[in-house]
């Protein structure tokens, strides 16, 4: 039996071991995307007009190209006059109301999504790790087991040969009364 839970303790080990190493590799798979990601939500939050227009870039291509559908409609089909300059000039409101929206939702959500991103990473991580540290303790209790159950196996084994010793020197007590009273 005592093999038996060393062999299920030794298990146990190797499972916390795999669980250690599949943790580490989920961390390199998804690291590389997080730093990609928190760089993008960090730009944002910054309020850096360049990296927001990068990442509005296609909806504002879309709002563009709307916008000179559009146009194209109204140059096409509305009589010149004050009217029609007005439509014109509210497509291109209308885009640039679009894009601004677009922009200001996207430096507006950049920190909510940073936070999402680590908790994300933690999560993960910690998820692994406990599954590691759930398989090594029940190894270590296993093997706390198996050494409890040597230390009582070698204390009954003492307790035997005191007995052993205990009977053999009464009976070397009583040669030695009978010896005397010879």
């Amino acid at each position: 039996m005592t093999n038996a839970e060393i062999s299920n303790s030794t298990a146990l080990t190797n499972i916390a071991g795999e669980q250690e190493k599949n943790a580490q590799q989920l961390y390199n798979l998804t690291e590389p995307g997080l730093v990609t990601a928190e760089d993008t939500y960090a730009n944002l939050a910054s309020g850096d007009p360049a990296a927001i227009m990068k990442a509005i870039a296609p909806t504002a291509a879309a709002a563009s190209q709307a916008t000179a559908g559009a146009k194209a409609n109204i140059m096409a089909n509305d009589p010149a006059g004050g009217e029609k300059n007005l439509a014109l000039e509210q497509a291109d409101l209308g885009r640039g109301q679009t894009i601004a929206q677009a922009a200001s939702g996207a430096t507006l959500a950049a920190p909510n999504a940073l936070g999402q991103l680590a908790g994300q990473g933690v999560g993960e991580g910690i998820s692994s790790a406990g599954a590691a540290t759930g398989a090594l303790s029940s190894s270590t209790t296993g093997l706390g087991q198996v050494q409890s159950q040597i230390f009582q196996g070698q204390s009954l084994q003492m307790q035997e040969k005191g007995e052993q010793l205990g009977a053999l020197g009464s009976l070397a007590g009583t040669g030695a009364d009978l010896a005397t009273g010879l």
